[in-house]
């Protein structure tokens, strides 16, 4: 497999939040200025030189966590696996 990029795992996540109808990303400005959770969205996180996926949870920012610990390969493939179940999902419910 070739060499996945920040970029390309981002915008697999955004491709599975649309999927979803989530909000896309993590956080968002309101008129205010100040910054506040998207209750849904589904975003990957980098740290201690891994990688999780966690989708926020509450308006606080509180996330759960969905994987941990993966390289950026295996987070393009967890993103992409979940795209493929949601659509499998959405033919189901319609009955095609």
């Amino acid at each position: 497999m070739a060499r996945i990029t920040r970029k390309q795992a981002d915008e697999m996540a955004r491709i599975l939040n649309n999927q979803l109808f989530l909000p896309v990303e993590p956080y968002a400005q309101n008129e205010k200025g100040e910054y506040k959770a998207q209750i849904g969205c589904i975003h990957i996180c980098s740290q201690n030189g891994t990688n999780n996926i966690y989708q926020m949870d509450n308006k606080s920012g509180g996330c759960k966590g969905l994987a941990y610990g993966l390289t950026m390969n295996e987070c393009y493939l967890w993103l992409q696996a979940a795209v493929e179940g949601a659509r499998q999902a959405q033919r189901i419910a319609h009955g095609l």
